[in-house]
């Protein structure tokens, strides 16, 4: 049986993280909070480094430039119209980037802190610790960083709970443009009504058969519209009438067939796809050494194993395996569902186990023999 975290350390973990909520992050604006871990870092003899984007904005890496597994945990946070400090109410911590993703920060930083104190040496283990900035907008750190790393694994930092997300959803984003012809309001016989065909587009979305495409994590793929907009004058027929449009795509289905068919079914109603994102789906076997290795150091640490998950929104391990080909996965503490929220909170004791288990993941050497 496992042990419970210490209350000392749960009171400390809780306390670092109210810290730093209380730095303002949004995407764009994070130089404050990489200062701050910058400080945190030198303050507790990290060897911590700096990797530029194409933003002009700065990531920290804290380990070897060559690891073979980085674990990466982002500083940003959305930029929400609520107050983003913290408030501390037990072990839990309330507050904008609670557990999106600053708990994930500080277990990173704790376990690189305990790694140094048992004397283990981060560039032996083959382990890199990865503070990206941009995760909630463009991505631009973990892109810089997966370029810079070329990690062969990678754990993406988000709220699961501590299981593993082994399935990552995709998806087509994109704005759907219907053309009509205008005509005075009095005489719409003379005009075609854009909003009618969007109308019936809309309502043909089905004929694409998403749902035959499910995966046993991710459910189903489906569509949806999130904003439509069209017309000009109160007596006029319009013209034109554009829709967003997201399309969630699932392991095994064809981006590219998908693709296709919506862009086939948008000529048929007179429109064309003006596309805004396109992200292919991932998924990482249960036999690869990074979900084996984090279910054996969950058990080690928090005395149950670390079950799979689907993951159904964008992280950073996308760019780790887009742009360095690393195996991933998604894990980290604490429940997604307050993450955006003016409700955001992480349990610290939860963030305390999470770093255990990084300390007892990295511990296991991660570099090849030979």
């Amino acid at each position: 049986m496992t042990r419970a975290p210490a209350p000392e350390a749960v009171d400390e973990a809780a306390a670092l993280l109210a810290e730093l909520i209380d730095v303002p992050s949004p995407s764009g604006a994070e130089g404050r909070i990489v200062e701050r871990v910058e400080q945190l870092c030198a303050e507790w003899e990290l060897d911590c480094r700096r990797v530029g984007s194409e933003t002009g904005r700065d990531s920290l890496v804290v380990g070897p430039p060559d690891p073979a597994l980085a674990i990466a945990a982002h500083l940003d946070t959305v930029d929400a119209p609520w107050p983003a400090r913290a408030r501390v109410e037990g072990t839990i911590v309330h507050g904008l980037g609670a557990v999106d993703d600053k708990g994930g920060v500080v277990a990173c930083l704790l376990a690189a802190r305990e790694l140094r104190r048992g004397g283990d040496d981060l560039a032996r283990l083959g382990v890199t610790f990865a503070l990206p900035v941009d995760e909630e907008r463009g991505g631009s750190g973990s892109r810089a960083l997966a370029l810079e790393l070329r990690p062969r694994y990678a754990i993406a930092l988000e709220a699961t709970e501590l299981n593993t997300g082994t399935a990552e959803i995709g998806d087509i984003e994109g704005i759907v443009h219907v053309g009509g012809e205008s005509a005075h309001g009095a005489r719409a016989d003379l005009g075609v009504n854009a909003i009618d065909r969007a109308v019936a587009m809309i309502n043909a979305l089905p004929s694409l058969e998403l749902a035959r495409h499910s995966h046993a994590l991710l459910g189903a793929s489906s569509a949806e519209v999130s904003t439509i907009g069209a017309g000009t004058e109160f007596n006029t027929i319009p013209d034109r009438c554009s829709f967003k449009l997201g399309i969630r795509l699932v392991p095994g289905q064809s981006v590219e067939r998908t693709l296709a068919a919506l862009e086939r079914l948008a000529l048929d109603h007179f429109a064309y796809v003006e596309l805004i994102e396109v992200t292919a789906p991932i998924e990482t076997p249960a036999a690869s050494r990074v979900v084996e290795g984090l279910d054996a150091a969950c058990r080690q640490v928090v005395g149950r194993g670390s079950e799979p998950i689907g993951v159904p929104a964008w992280t950073d391990a996308h760019n780790f395996h887009a742009f360095a080909g690393a195996e991933v996965v998604v894990f980290g503490p604490g429940g997604f569902d307050t993450a955006h929220t003016p409700e955001e909170h992480i349990d610290a004791r939860q963030v305390v186990e999470c770093a255990g288990v990084f300390t007892e993941l990295a511990r296991r050497g991660w570099r090849e023999p030979g």
